[in-house]
């Protein structure tokens, strides 16, 4: 096998400069989820912590829907996600799961 000519390392490396792959930067900052305003969902929690003292666990995003459990004021619960639009946290506390309005935690 011969080495390749220097002309011929050149060709390759320009073929390889214009290149669609050779256009991304190796130093490019991906975006986080959290910038693009969703929250990550691995290990978070949060605090029951409101004027009333507890707060209503329901089986949907809304305050009509049916109560699981009344949460007392310093209650950890674990954030699954958000719903209806972000003013609903769904959540993990124990065994159960269900939806804490969004000002009702920190």
């Amino acid at each position: 096998m011969r080495p390749l000519s220097p002309v011929a390392i050149a060709a390759f490396v320009g073929l390889l400069a214009t290149s669609p792959l050779a256009q991304a930067s190796p130093l490019a900052t991906p975006v986080l989820p959290a910038q693009q305003g969703y929250i990550t969902v691995a290990d978070v929690t949060m605090t029951v912590s409101n004027s009333a003292g507890y707060a209503n666990l329901r089986k949907e995003p809304t305050s009509h829907s049916a109560l699981i459990e009344k949460l007392p004021a310093g209650t950890k619960v674990t954030i699954l996600g958000k719903a209806a639009g972000g003013k609903w946290y769904h959540v993990k506390v124990g065994d159960k799961e269900g939806y804490i309005a969004r000002n009702l935690l920190k």
